[in-house]
């Protein structure tokens, strides 16, 4: 899956989008729904050691509800965290059912604790397909989709031009995420 990404890759045809990489940042990032000063004092206030009152403030800036995980679960997911090492992302396939169920959270937690794993989101999936980079759409923590998507971020932040990389607090995989799911939302 996350060689296919690459064999599909035009970089012409994602000139457009590096040229308004900024603008759709800014239009993204710094809009009500996505609470920019909230996301970048908790890069800072997610630290070892990760417990549940972290996970519970990325939970709460992605205005997701409670868990309603087990102990067990959530000691998974935290245990998780300390082991897995980007851009790895087969540990996730070792989950249990539950620990697997919502890879929006899943990816909100890595990217938090790690600062260089993407947030799955449905609307830069839609930018990364509009860009010809095609991920399947899911729902829970697939290792190769998810694999796939944090792979072709990557590749969009190895061939941008200088021009996209800002100046901001926010890490890069951040910029070029959000500036998809503003891309991925235009018709």
């Amino acid at each position: 899956m996350q060689h296919l990404s690459l064999l599909a890759f035009n970089k012409k045809k994602c000139e457009p989008f590096f040229d308004r990489l900024t603008e759709l940042f800014y239009s993204h990032h710094h809009s009500d729904a996505q609470k920019p000063d909230e996301y970048e004092r908790l890069l800072y206030m997610v630290k070892r050691p990760y417990d549940e009152n972290m996970l519970d403030m990325v939970d709460e800036w992605m205005g997701l509800g409670p868990r309603g995980w087990k102990e067990e679960t959530t000691r998974e997911i935290k245990l998780a965290l300390y082991a897995i090492k980007y851009p790895d992302t087969l540990l996730l396939d070792s989950f249990t059912e539950k620990a697997r169920s919502d890879l929006t959270r899943l990816s909100s937690y890595l990217h938090f604790t790690h600062h260089t794993y993407a947030i799955w989101d449905e609307d830069t999936r839609k930018g990364l397909s509009k860009l010809g980079i095609n991920i399947p759409a899911t729902e829970v923590a697939d290792p190769f989709i998810y694999g796939a998507y944090v792979s072709a971020i990557e590749l969009l932040k190895d061939v941008a031009p200088f021009t996209c990389f800002l100046e901001h607090d926010v890490p890069r995989q951040r910029l070029f995420q959000a500036a998809l799911a503003s891309f991925g939302r235009e018709d």
